[in-house]
């Protein structure tokens, strides 16, 4: 009865997961995730060529294949359409540094709408086995707590639960990145080892050291930090054998499962590392890695590994460009983990001589593999930039949500501990339901609708190329210093349905007509494109325009040029009466540059 509730609990569980995490996918666009357009074009590059690209094909070529040839299978026969090509198109108002810039990396057109055809469908169905990666992910979870806490199902329920609610899990789960499937069998590998410590039978290891062998070798085809899984499963199998009454039987035993595992895993992956061998001259393609990631200068220092922990703890949980929970709230979390972190090492030392062996033993593998994959990835930060994402551990992933729900059962004793841990699993819940609304749906909003009050407090203007009116604009101020930005609000309406997405050239030019800056980017300042605006409607845009450091005192002018993305066809501008005023508008105010 206990073990049908607790199927029944999961099930809820992992479709509440998947609920969410097709919620997240359809409110983060397409690229807007860790690497996600390399991810995609490497996929693209499979199902159009039929073979593994080289890395001056495509930038993620250096990673295992797995991944991105089941998104291949998924998307080989689908076709871009001639209406809707597929492009990447940057956005060039993006500022990282900026808070008053938009923290969209791209922008996004009418081509990515629902229904969704061509390179957008295929986008959306690499994004479904990456959901299918993240269900197993909880369910392997589930199980792992299952084979080490036999008689404690809500330790297992709180364990799955917890993984398949937490927003950064739910952020990745939901985007095409390789690091959905290395994280599934990653998982899968650490339930099967623990629950091999837990066979008694020589037939049930056999087949266990099969499964084994066979999840190695998929994993080590998704991502190189498999590697870190090899000794755990070897120091499995040793202790296995060492179970065996008599030397030739241990030896005997040592040497068939491991013969079956690594034998089968060398089958299924050795041929990748053998093509990396030849292509790079290392296994792993660490030569090429070198080349195209920003090395490190100077070592691993005490600010360096401050900067790691922070941003490894807040990625975790939640953290990427623009989104970012309030400070309180990691806070929160901050203090629950040293609260769980603190119960699970009180029950350890109070505990220890009383927990079964395969219990024991299966501890201390996951130590192993933490300590291996925190020490892969410190060697990695001591030479690259950028390793401060918690989706590179996320293969402890199942060992993060032991410790944390081991702890909180030991400091919450009979009734008390149902309450907290449902208290964990119910809290991080309402955090994945409020993240998409508050935290992911803000940085990709589109324009403002423009308010009658701002309308009434600009400059009017009425022009038009075509379709587009610029109806308005303001300057916060005409005066403005070298290595500033000149602060500029436009008011545009789409008088019928734009079919086109089109680029506003902004260029800050002197008295003689030469340009000293200029941005090329969505009329919108990068917040959607003009395929995307409704009619009638007017949109405001506030344009961050830095002035170079460099650029002489005088006076300037904006002048503001549309053209059809990809090209430089200037759309002609008419003025209020219906003149043509030519390919260039000029913004009538005065800007004067002045010196420090």
């Amino acid at each position: 009865m206990v073990q049908d509730r607790s199927c029944l609990l999961l099930t809820g569980i992992l479709l509440l997961f998947v609920a969410l995490a097709l919620w997240y996918s359809l409110t983060i666009p397409l690229g807007e995730a860790p690497d996600e357009v390399p991810h995609f074009t490497y996929i693209r590059y499979l199902a159009r060529h039929g073979r593994l690209p080289t890395t001056t094909e495509e930038h993620e070529a250096f990673q295992p294949p797995l991944y991105y040839a089941l998104g291949a299978v998924l998307t080989f026969r689908i076709e871009d359409l001639p209406d809707a090509p597929f492009a990447v198109r940057h956005n060039a108002h993006y500022d990282v540094a900026d808070p008053r810039a938009p923290k969209n990396l791209l922008l996004h057109t009418a081509a990515e709408s629902w229904p969704y055809r061509g390179w957008a469908l295929a986008w959306h169905l690499v994004r479904l086995l990456s959901i299918f990666c993240g269900a197993v992910t909880v369910w392997a979870v589930y199980q792992l707590g299952r084979v080490l806490f036999p008689r404690q199902p809500l330790i297992r329920l709180t364990m799955a639960g917890l993984t398949a609610f937490t927003p950064q899990f739910l952020f990745m789960s939901a985007v095409v990145n390789n690091d959905n499937l290395a994280t599934a069998i990653s998982a899968l590998v650490l339930w099967q080892t623990a629950a091999l410590l837990r066979e008694e039978e020589q037939t049930p290891i056999l087949k266990r050291s099969f499964l084994l062998g066979l999840l190695l070798g998929l994993g080590l085809l998704s991502k190189a930090n498999a590697i870190a899984l090899l000794p755990v499963v070897g120091l499995a199998l040793l202790i296995v054998a060492a179970r065996q009454v008599g030397r030739r039987r241990r030896l005997g035993q040592a040497l068939l499962s491991g013969g079956i595992v690594f034998g089968l895993a060398g089958l299924i992956a050795g041929w990748y590392f053998w093509r990396n061998w030849r292509l790079f001259g290392d296994p792993l393609g660490w030569s090429f890695l070198l080349q195209i990631n920003a090395l490190r200068e100077g070592g691993l220092t005490a600010d360096v590994l401050v900067w790691l922990f922070k941003g490894l703890f807040r990625s975790f949980w939640l953290g990427w460009i623009g989104i970012r929970f309030d400070e309180f709230i990691y806070r929160i979390i901050g203090g629950v983990c040293l609260v769980g972190a603190a119960g699970f090492v009180a029950w350890l030392l109070r505990r220890w001589p009383r927990l079964d062996a395969a219990l024991r033993r299966m501890l201390g593998l996951l130590g192993l593999h933490a300590a291996i994959t925190l020490a892969s990835l410190l060697h990695w930060t001591a030479t690259v930039l950028g390793t401060d994402q918690g989706r590179l551990i996320y293969p402890l992933l199942p060992t993060v949500m032991l410790i944390l729900v081991r702890g909180w059962a030991w400091w919450a004793r009979g009734r008390a501990r149902r309450a907290a841990l449902g208290g964990l699993v119910g809290g991080m819940l309402l955090l994945a339901v409020v993240t998409p609304l508050r935290y992911i749906g803000p940085v990709h909003a589109p324009a403002p609708v423009a308010t009658s009050e701002e309308l009434a407090a600009a400059t009017p203007l009425n022009v038009r190329w075509g379709d587009v009116r610029l109806l308005a604009y303001r300057l916060e101020s005409n005066t403005v210093r070298p290595g500033e930005k000149l602060i500029l609000d436009l008011y545009w309406q789409a008088e019928r349905p734009i079919d086109r997405d089109l680029m506003a050239l902004i260029k800050l030019v002197d008295e003689e007509g030469r340009f000293v800056m200029y941005v090329d980017g969505s009329p919108t300042a990068g917040r959607d494109t003009t395929d995307r605006w409704p009619p009638g409607v007017p949109l405001a845009s506030r344009h961050l325009l830095a002035v170079p450091a460099d650029a002489a005192p005088g006076t300037y002018r904006l002048t503001i040029s549309l053209h059809p993305f990809g090209r430089n066809d200037w759309l002609v501008v008419t003025g209020p009466d219906g003149a043509v005023l030519g390919e260039h508008f000029v913004l009538p105010e005065v800007i004067y540059l002045v010196s420090e």
